[in-house]
């Protein structure tokens, strides 16, 4: 055993994502102030509570770092004129996961069957004549989805990246299901779902995590060649548009804008010039007006985003509903379970428009804490990409967190009329099976990269 002081950062990410100082090793491709390069610092095993690293150095005779490791194994050769040394290191992993994260998905998934109950039990009864039908099959996604979080949170982030490219291709697989003819179950003119027995799936709620674990993989694989547009930037657009070509055919323009979304921001955070993202402004801008002028329907909700009462009982019911839902709940709300509007007057109130019966039981106190819950959360899978010490753990923790706060933050928007209505759900807190299984394989993945990090 030996106490190492400090290992020279060796990658280029962004520095909001960046380990600091004396607190984490960094990854791939420059050289330190002391014209020292530092090529590659890849896991290779694990043993307790141990995570075996190879560094490989380049004009330098030894590996120095913050940590306590073990030198197990040392090589050295020639690089052109400068001596290269491979040094292998065991670093103390963690052996939990942060107790914020677990503590913060226990509460929401527990308070989302309270309000799936809440919500759904008058639709239930009246549509089916089982008020407790519709529960019962929330409750079965989230067993699943625990055992895709227990499976995920036990799994190291090197085999993660091992199994990013077939995990993407067979979610892409999924994804075109819906599409073909007696496979994909359509309704109000989309073909989103395919049938499990008694449970529909919605395959694209699971290839979101399945494109950022894909997307912090590709990143890293090309680390050295983000700056160059040929080989750097335009396969990772590839993947984008590939992603969102399949999700338009269903049609499903707010997961394409998400994945779009989580997409660039990843690619910003790896280290891809911000030129060359602005670049994507003017395609993007004539392709979203194109999508939204050539439809009627969305030309319609962008009008009802602009102006709420010139159609209140029309085209622009469902907003109108909404700011009545939150507004009737003033500072404290009028109590679980009292709401009147889900009983339905509010369309969609236990999925897209829930966080509107959280404000009308819950007042703005109860709004206030769900903002709350998910801010927290944020700011702890932020933590995590901060202080993990390789790359892809990095991107994959940065890309989780922006993919889960983007998708709140549009739900509270469109609720409250900040943004058009887009049709996605509020994460743990709403109805559906497909969005529950997605949001707990991605805590999982967060938690598993938790345990990862040298400290707290």
């Amino acid at each position: 055993m030996r106490e190492l002081r400090r290992v020279q950062r060796i990658c280029r990410a962004r520095p909001s994502i960046r380990s600091a100082g004396r607190r984490a090793v960094r990854l791939s491709g420059s050289t330190d102030p002391y014209g020292r390069e530092w090529l590659s610092a890849r896991p290779s095993g694990e043993a307790g509570g141990w995570r075996t690293v190879d560094v490989r150095c380049v004009g330098c005779g030894e590996v120095e770092g913050l940590m306590t490791a073990s030198a197990d194994k040392s090589t050295s050769k020639k690089v052109g004129k400068e001596k290269s040394v491979t040094r292998r290191i065991r670093v103390r992993a963690s052996d939990r996961p942060d107790p914020w994260i677990v503590g913060l998905t226990v509460l929401l998934v527990a308070s989302g069957v309270l309000l799936v109950f809440d919500t759904t039990y008058f639709f239930s009864q009246t549509t089916f004549g089982d008020g407790y039908r519709m529960l019962t099959k929330h409750v079965i996604s989230i067993a699943l989805g625990s055992i895709l979080l227990w499976l995920l949170a036990h799994t190291r982030s090197h085999q993660l990246e091992e199994w990013a490219k077939p995990a993407f291709i067979t979610a892409l697989v999924f994804l075109a299901l819906p599409l073909i003819p007696g496979v994909g179950n359509c309704t109000k003119g989309a073909c989103r779902w395919i049938s499990f027995g008694p449970l529909n799936i919605q395959p694209a709620e699971l290839v979101k995590v399945a494109f950022v674990v894909f997307m912090a993989s590709l990143l890293t694989r090309k680390r050295a060649e983000l700056t160059d547009i040929r080989h750097g930037l335009i396969p990772t657009l590839a993947v984008i548009g590939i992603v969102a070509v399949l999700l338009l055919a269903q049609p499903d323009l707010g997961t394409t804008a998400l994945i779009g979304l989580v997409g660039v921001g990843v690619m910003f955070l790896a280290g891809v010039p911000f030129r060359h993202l602005a670049l994507l402004g003017i395609p993007v801008a004539l392709g979203g007006y194109y999508l939204v002028a050539e439809v009627p329907w969305r030309l319609k909700r962008i009008l009802c985003f602009t102006d709420a009462w010139a159609d209140p009982r029309g085209a622009c019911y469902q907003l109108v509903q909404s700011y009545r839902t939150f507004g009737s709940g003033g500072v404290d709300g009028i109590g679980l379970g009292a709401s009147l509007q889900k009983t339905g007057w509010l369309p969609e109130a236990h999925t897209d428009f829930v966080l509107a019966v959280i404000g009308e039981e819950g007042g703005l106190i109860g709004a206030l804490l769900v903002v709350l819950c998910f801010s927290i959360l944020s700011y702890r899978g932020f933590r995590v990409a901060h202080r993990h010490p390789e790359l892809f753990g990095q991107l994959l923790a940065a890309g989780i967190t922006l993919a889960l706060t983007f998708q709140a933050l549009v739900n509270m928007g469109v609720v409250l009329g900040l943004l058009p209505t887009k049709g996605l759900v509020l994460p743990f807190l709403s109805y559906g099976g497909s969005a529950m299984m997605a949001s707990l394989a991605a805590m999982g993945i967060l938690m598993s990269l938790s345990r990862e990090l040298r400290g707290r």
